[in-house]
């Protein structure tokens, strides 16, 4: 199977104007990416994630580039989140 994933170097490049609620929800070294912070596009208006998706060493880079981006407001986990979720943001 064809990983589809798609890896951008910033949020910053990206155009969310065909989006009706974008989101970008942080992992901490999932699974599928075990050696780095991730943070992936959710389209909220259907609850799905979409296959793009920036990777840093760090967590404060991945939330200087995703407020760079312009999502401003964090949003804590959940307790009935996945654990390598850290945080949504909006």
């Amino acid at each position: 199977m064809e990983n589809k994933d798609k890896l951008v170097e910033s949020m910053t490049i990206l155009d969310f104007s065909d989006m009706k609620l974008p989101m970008v929800v942080v992992y901490d070294h999932p699974a599928d990416y075990p050696d780095a912070y991730v943070a992936r596009v959710w389209e909220m208006k259907g609850n799905l994630p979409t296959n793009t998706f920036i990777k840093m060493d760090t967590l404060e880079k991945i939330r200087e580039d995703v407020q760079s981006a312009g999502f401003i407001h964090c949003i804590q986990r959940a307790v009935e989140d996945d654990p390598v979720i850290v945080e949504a943001w909006m």
